[in-house]
């Protein structure tokens, strides 16, 4: 049987009917059941999409937005079968989008006109509205909830989250889904919806994740990840969250979808667009920046600036700009002069820039140098590098830095270094100090660092500049705070044999120490002299015993080296390290030599016991076999018997098993309808005969018990009631007179204590009107002594400050009529200009009609050698198109008409600023004279070409008809 016929008019018309009688909640209701019931699965999906529009507008104007969302997954569920119906599904979430999108900005235009018009903001403020926003987070201006604004941006929220939900992890729906996305990351940075921008960027891991998850699964319509079309969609959707997370700065959020960009171009085989990458680059500069690796940050601007150079749209400016930030970037950068071996931490982010160790900043330097990217820093910056790099000096770089830093500050792109070219530049003359002097005191080391605005340190923070020095080994010192002096050693390994003195003091103690002890060991105790004299103290090797032993290897290894005693404590630290690194690197390949020799004699030995196994397996494999098959006789036999005892015992439970379904079935029955009630497990003792007669026998006298019982409870609940009455009324009269006298008591003394207080409040104010008023004329006085005081003192300045302030305002004055006269100057030539440009392109344009004109009359007048002899039988001779001129005067003609052709193409081919581009006077007379020479010939063609009329019946051309 064919299912009714749908009609989508009948359910629109029915619900703006119960719109129209304000029944919006039930026009909802019924178009949710139209399009919803399970007939829609053989209905046109074109044919219903009308419903569904009507049901979002008046389901978002209503804010249904859990209905709407059971709704959405209702249809998907019933036409998703089709391509049909998910272009449908498609259609309907773009729908459902731009409709909150369009209410949710006409709420945000009737706020913002409400907030203009309210100009006491602190008009609507009531104790319930103060209560409400102590504990609500989202405040609007004023101080208080919005309550309408920020309900609306949740439900555009829960909204987009739930057609988010709705297309993800269709491959049909992909394009609407990378739009949705779009779309809702715009709305939080648009309205700086921090916490649900997260939400957001989670939600897109998890969709990426199950799409990920089904790559191993079959289905239909599942997103296939290896499609680079797919691919590309979920990168350009994590670059735009990379982008918004920066605007936004969620620094955190904006690394985690770096790294979902990192992966996602793993997996792609097509590189990104240049102009994407470039961003991209630009944001994770941005991002180091802010966690404080400036190394990372230079090399991201380095490849954002390498993507940027293919811009076709770039200017010298552009250039300019980058190429000085990113040098400002590395001269910035921290320094790494001293060598570290180990793992780095970083590692990962190394990868994320296609690092494949940790990058240098010396190296970096050294790229930037050349003359391809060099060219385009700022001179300034060259100059800085030149004071900071290659010519420092402690003293030298606060005059360098004096010149240069006012004209730095003006950059846009210098005000985020300051700190880190600071910290450089005090961090250098630290080291340079160290070296000049042993001891220093704290003033003089402060008066040394101390460099011009905005480089300006105090001294805690010099002092912790120099802690930090000492941390990563630039210098080694001790500092005497009751002198106030800092001492600067020379030798990194003064302070190793400090310590191995101390040691060996603390051990000289502890020997005595144990002396003492056997000096007090009583006489009585008998003592192997000769043990004790034979007997040596056992070397107890530790952790710190080693050190000092390789330290004190390395010591002596690098004194043998040339002027090494010479060097300042900074290179003989870069010595020490990187001779220490050469010994451990030698170790480690030594130790990877032996694990390697170990891996293969391993293998080999585990080659050969699989060699022996192998001759032994042929046999063992036989009697596993045989012992197997016996097995399996035996299994058979016991489990056709224990099949046949099953078989019985399953007839027998089956049997008994109906019966009981049976009689389960009739109580169900029986209590279901409530009359009597027989307990379910009666149901495996009895059958349905003894079932009967147990249902008659309980309801006669369940019958009886109930008459009974109900008699008895309508009499007891009538007397119960009058009877409460009539006692209750007088103590309620009663109670109510004594609240009544309460209640005035309370009010009469909190009445005479508000007088009191008043009285009391009055007359302090009247004593404190009486003691200001006798103080006013000394007030009075003491004020215009002041006054005239400071009339004196100042009035002069005040002149002048005034005479300055008129002679600039009339400078300022003159300077602006100047500058109005200037452009009304060149606005008047630049509107004759345009005068003559016009004049100019109309004469032109006059010389083209006339120059197409004789051409034409050229063309006309050629004709056949047969036709020229039959019209000269026939008719009178007529004169040639260009009259009686010979032919040296027509090439001449023509020579002239090919060099104007020549010069208008010229003309053509320049700039139209200019008419007559780039010519100068005397090219323009020329073709002027040309043009005059032109219309000459013109004028001598035509007095040529009136020719008497031919006779009747004479061959006349076809031009001269046309004439006619």
């Amino acid at each position: 049987m064919a299912p009714p016929p749908l009609r989508p008019e009948n359910a629109l018309k029915r619900a703006e009917e119960l719109i129209s009688v304000g029944e919006s909640q039930a026009a909802l209701q019924s178009l949710f059941d139209f399009f919803t019931a399970r007939r829609i699965r053989f209905a046109e999906p074109s044919s219903v999409e009308p419903i569904v529009f009507r049901f979002l507008e008046l389901g978002v104007d209503l804010k249904k937005g859990r209905m709407i969302k059971d709704a959405l997954h209702q249809y998907k569920k019933l036409v998703q079968g089709s391509p049909e119906g998910l272009a449908s599904v498609s259609a309907i979430s773009r729908k459902f989008i731009d409709i909150v999108e369009k209410k949710i900005a006409v709420e945000q235009a009737k706020e913002d006109a409400k907030v203009e018009e309210d100009e006491d903001l602190e008009s609507n403020i009531t104790p319930e509205n103060l209560l409400l926003s102590a504990y609500e987070e989202d405040q609007s201006v004023a101080g208080f909830n919005d309550e309408a604004l920020t309900s609306w941006m949740r439900f555009t929220w829960e909204s987009n989250r739930a057609v988010l939900d709705l297309l993800r992890n269709n491959s049909q729906l992909e394009i609407t889904y990378s739009g949705v996305v779009n779309r809702t990351m715009m709305f939080c940075l648009r309205n700086n919806r921090k916490n649900e921008f997260k939400r957001l960027a989670d939600m897109l891991r998890q969709h990426l994740d199950a799409a990920n998850y089904q790559q191993s699964k079959n289905g239909t319509n599942i997103v296939d990840l290896s499609d680079n079309d797919t691919l590309q969609r979920y990168l350009e959707q994590r670059f735009q969250l990379v982008n918004c997370s920066v605007k936004l700065e969620l620094w955190h959020e904006a690394f985690r979808s770096i790294e979902d960009v990192f992966h996602l171009m793993k997996m792609s085989s097509h590189s990104p667009k240049s102009s994407t990458l470039a961003s991209y680059y630009q944001n994770m500069a941005k991002v180091f920046l802010v966690s404080g690796d400036s190394l990372l940050h230079t090399i991201a601007w380095k490849k954002f600036y390498d993507l940027f150079l293919t811009n076709p749209k770039a200017t010298q400016d552009d250039f300019k700009t980058y190429a000085s930030t990113i040098f400002l970037s590395v001269l910035a950068a921290k320094l790494d002069e001293l060598p570290t071996v180990g793992y780095d931490r970083q590692f990962r982010l190394y990868r994320l820039l296609g690092l494949d160790g940790k990058p240098n900043r010396g190296s970096i330097m050294t790229q930037l140098l050349q003359e391809d990217f060099y060219q385009y820093v700022d001179e300034d910056i060259k100059s800085l590098y030149v004071a900071m790099e290659t010519e420092f000096s402690a003293e030298g770089i606060k005059s360098q830095l004096a010149t240069l830093l006012p004209k730095l500050s003006t950059k846009s792109y210098f005000a985020q270094y300051v700190d880190s070219l600071r910290d450089i530049i005090v961090r250098r003359s630290i080291v340079e100090a160290s070296v000049k002097n042993e001891t220093i005191t704290m003033t003089d080391l402060v008066k040394l660092v101390t460099l011009p605005e905005p480089f300006v340190m105090n001294a805690w923070e010099v002092e912790r500049a120099l802690l930090e020095a000492a941390v990563e080994d630039y210098v080694s010192f001790t500092i005497d705070h009751e002198t106030d002096t800092v001492v600067f050693v020379k030798d990194p390994f003064t302070t190793f044999v400090q310590m191995t003195e101390a040691a060996a003091a603390a051990d000289a103690a502890a020997t005595t120490a144990e002396d003492e002890d056997e000096e007090e060991i009583p006489e009585d105790l008998d003592v192997d002299e000769e043990e004790e004299e034979t007997a040596e103290p056992e070397v107890i090797v530790t952790r710190n015993f080693y050190i000092r032993n390789r330290l004190s290897e390395l010591s002596k290894t690098l004194n043998e080296v040339e002027n090494f005693a010479a060097l300042p404590y900074f290179q003989k630290v870069k010595l020490a390290r990187e001779s220490l690194i050469e010994r451990n690197q030698e170790s480690i390949e030594k130790a990877k030599a032996a694990a390697e020799e170990r891996t293969k004699r391993h293998q080999e030995a585990r080659r050969k016991y699989q060699e022996e196994n192998a001759l032994h397996s042929e046999a063992d494999a036989e009697v596993r076999q045989k012992r197997n098959l016996e097995e399996k006789a035996l299994m058979e036999a016991k489990l056709a018997e224990d099949a046949r005892q099953r078989l019985i015992e399953k007839k027998k439970r089956e049997l008994a098993a109906l019966k009981e379904s049976i009689t389960s079935k009739a109580i169900a029955d029986v209590n279901a309808k409530g009359n009597v009630y027989i307990d379910p497990a009666l149901a495996k003792t009895m059958d349905l005969k003894d079932l009967r007669t147990l249902i008659v026998s309980q309801l006669s006298k369940d019958q009886l018990e109930l008459q009974e019982k109900v008699d008895y409870a309508r009499n007891r609940l009538d007397y119960t009631e009058r009877a409460l009455r009539k006692v209750e009324l007088p103590i309620l009269q009663k109670e109510a007179e004594e609240h009544k006298a309460i209640d005035m008591k309370k009010y009469e003394a909190m009445n005479a204590k508000i007088i009191e207080s008043s009285k009391a409040e009055h007359e302090a104010r009247l004593e404190d009107h009486t003691r200001l008023t006798q103080v006013y004329n000394d007030y009075e006085s003491l004020r215009n002594k002041l006054q005239e005081t400071h009339e004196a003192e100042f009035g002069e300045q005040r002149k002048e400050l005034q005479a300055k302030l008129a002679e600039a305002k009339e400078k300022r004055i003159a300077e602006v009529r100047q500058q109005r006269y200037e452009e009304l100057v060149a606005k008047r030539k630049s509107e004759i200009a345009a005068a003559e440009r016009a004049e100019r392109n109309k004469k032109e344009e006059e010389l083209m009609r006339k120059r197409r004109e004789m051409e034409e009359a050229a063309s006309a007048k050629k004709v056949t050698p047969a036709a020229a002899a039959a019209a000269a039988s026939t008719s009178a001779p007529r004169s040639s198109p260009f009259g009686s001129m010979n032919d040296s005067k027509r090439d001449e003609i023509a020579r002239k008409q090919r060099e104007m052709e020549a010069a208008l193409e010229a003309k053509q081919s320049q700039p139209k600023a200019s008419p007559f581009g780039s010519m100068n006077d005397s090219k323009r007379d020329e073709i002027a004279r040309k043009q005059r020479e032109m219309e000459a010939a013109l004028e001598a063609k035509s007095n040529a070409n009136k020719a008497p009329e031919p006779k009747k019946g004479a061959y006349v051309p076809p031009s001269r008809r046309n004439r006619k």
